[in-house]
């Protein structure tokens, strides 16, 4: 099946949803989300950033 999405909600194309029905008859769609703790996505994602070398003087504030 396929439901068509009105643009106004800004969902992005290949969006996963989770369903649910509901007592009273009402489909909720959840936007899955990824899990952080799965996969090998983070070796390529997270990087380290140096911010020692970014000093800066700040003005005093009693000054």
């Amino acid at each position: 099946m396929t439901l068509t999405v009105p643009k106004e909600l800004r969902v992005e194309e290949g969006q996963e949803f989770d369903v649910q029905r509901k007592a009273d008859g009402a489909i909720v769609f959840t936007p899955k989300h990824r899990n952080p703790f799965e996969g090998e996505w983070f070796k390529a994602d997270l990087k380290q950033n140096d911010v020692l070398g970014d000093q800066e003087v700040l003005d005093s504030e009693w000054d």
